[in-house]
């Protein structure tokens, strides 16, 4: 079944910079189990060269890599209110996971509660509102942010992560409800716990449509099949979701 959604309130989720951050989900997942991650999970993030550190972040990492959507759980008990994601304000810091300390600058995007930065937006989360052994209950976040200002804030701080990575570069709107519900299974099968059977959204996934010139040539030519026509190739981009437009 399609994870149903239903639309946040203010109190719950507020964006107050729509152009840094057009869509922000969360799911809310109580009485989890924080522990050790099955053998199959460890085994399988170790061979792409990742250390297993809970099942919780295990499974953010695993959809991360698998369907290139980053993720990030909060420690729900941390939280003071519902989250904001907004400019940081002048003169506020945070540590982050890596215990570094940052002086944030207005120009960063953070998620906030009522009181302070809980995470600098697709770069790191804050060390204060992380996911411990301890943790009971969890805010999944999975949210579309702005390339231009991830880089720039990643860059500034010399904090490089796989979420900041592919955040840069673009990562796919319309696949967020579908990452929050693969790791959602996950959590439940994996960790336990209980939630509702939909997702807060605050915002709207943008439509990011291009185009994007084929060299059918190349094309015939990578894929080392002379026989393959455009035709073939036309047929299978538009059964991606592609369309074809007319040359100039």
């Amino acid at each position: 079944a399609t994870l149903k959604t239903q639309a946040a309130k203010a109190e719950e989720i507020l964006i107050e910079d729509s152009a840094a951050c057009p869509l922000y989900l969360a799911r809310i997942i109580r009485g989890v189990n924080v522990g050790s991650s099955p053998e199959w999970l460890q085994k399988r993030l170790q061979s792409i060269g990742l250390r297993p550190i809970n099942n919780l972040v295990d499974i953010t990492n695993y959809i991360l890599m698998e369907m290139g959507q980053p993720l990030h759980a909060f420690d729900l008990a941390a939280l003071n209110g519902g989250i904001v994601v907004r400019k940081a304000r002048e003169g506020e810091s945070i540590t982050a996971l890596d215990g570094q300390v940052c002086e944030l600058l207005p120009d960063d995007l953070v998620i906030a509660d009522q009181s302070k930065p809980l995470a600098i937006a697709g770069v790191m989360g804050g060390e204060e509102s992380g996911v411990t052994e301890t943790t009971t209950d969890i805010l999944l976040e999975v949210a579309y942010f702005q390339p231009a200002g991830i880089r720039r804030t990643s860059r500034r701080l010399s904090l490089h992560t796989d979420s900041s990575y592919r955040f840069e570069r673009g990562v796919d709107p319309k696949q967020a409800l579908g990452a929050a519900d693969a790791a959602t299974r996950l959590i439940l099968a994996i960790a336990g716990g209980r939630t509702e059977d939909h997702a807060l959204v605050a915002g709207s996934a943008p439509d990011l449509v291009g185009e994007i010139e084929l060299d059918e040539v190349r094309a015939r030519a990578l894929l080392g099949i002379p026989t393959f026509t455009a035709e073939e190739g036309h047929a299978i981009l538009e059964k991606l979701g592609l369309t074809k437009t007319a040359a100039d």
